[in-house]
């Protein structure tokens, strides 16, 4: 018997989960919150939790019915594979959001009313698909809530908050049996979750991308920043589903969480 975490790949990934957890909230929102601060008030009302409550409730209708299942057909027990397979799925939703933003950045304050449902549909399709690389897409509630709370923890405004998403998806982790992580089945329908969850990252959500699109709504420049702040958006959404799938598929595949082995030898 050997212990998982002797191989040089896992314990490349151990580190970079430890880096992850150890890591502040992402730049640009603490950017903006400081750039902004001065017209704090108006930031706290430009994209508000109920505004994203809504597009939450009908974006992930929209998120999963557009995913092809049939489209990953890599081995699950391949890390690598897996590893590719999420790389491309980032690349995918940078180059969507890099597009979508300057468009919407192009048109100010009405560009936002198509632009914020759009990032969410778009980041919710992005952790779906991330977890589909590793294996994971039962269509459960726990699962629904689950993939809310990576968005939320990729829309983090602070290390607490950061901290605590991180402690709420390691007890979401914990409390899904083991043999219905990989089951992967149709993804569509109304999947709202636990309307606690999508309260909540809502919340998270409407104070980051309002930090995120102060300056997306200055003319000429509007455009490009508007392409800029989806992109970093995606890539904090794609880093965190990263994160909390192969946090998963370790637990599946190597017996480990937090680079520690679960109980009794190593396989």
């Amino acid at each position: 018997m050997t212990d998982p975490s002797d191989n040089p790949q896992i314990r490349a990934i151990l580190a970079e989960q430890d880096a992850f957890r150890a890591a502040p909230p992402s730049l640009i929102p603490r950017m903006a919150r400081s750039v902004s601060r001065p017209v704090g008030f108006l930031t706290n009302r430009l994209i508000p939790a109920e505004m994203v409550e809504a597009a939450l409730l009908s974006a992930d209708w929209a998120a999963g019915a557009s995913i092809r299942k049939a489209a990953i057909t890599h081995d699950f027990a391949d890390l690598t594979a897996c590893e590719e397979a999420a790389a491309d799925i980032r690349r995918w939703a940078l180059g969507y959001a890099v597009t979508g933003g300057g468009a919407a950045g192009a048109f100010g304050l009405l560009g936002l009313a198509v632009d914020v449902p759009a990032t969410i549909t778009l980041a919710l399709r992005t952790v779906r698909l991330t977890g589909l690389c590793y294996g994971f897409g039962a269509d459960s509630r726990a699962e629904k809530v689950f993939i809310l709370d990576v968005l939320g923890l990729a829309g983090a405004n602070s290390r607490d908050e950061r901290q605590q998403a991180i402690a709420r998806l390691a007890r979401e982790q914990a409390d899904m049996a083991p043999d219905t992580w990989t089951k992967i089945v149709r993804l569509s329908g109304q999947s709202a979750g636990s309307l606690a969850a999508t309260r909540r990252v809502a919340a998270t959500l409407g104070v980051n991308l309002s930090t995120r699109k102060m300056a997306q709504l200055a003319p000429v420049i509007g455009a490009a920043v508007g392409a800029s702040v989806n992109a970093a958006f995606q890539n904090d959404v794609a880093a965190a589903a990263r994160f909390a799938y192969r946090n998963r598929w370790l637990a599946e595949n190597e017996a480990l969480i937090d680079g520690e082995i679960l109980s009794g030898d190593p396989v």
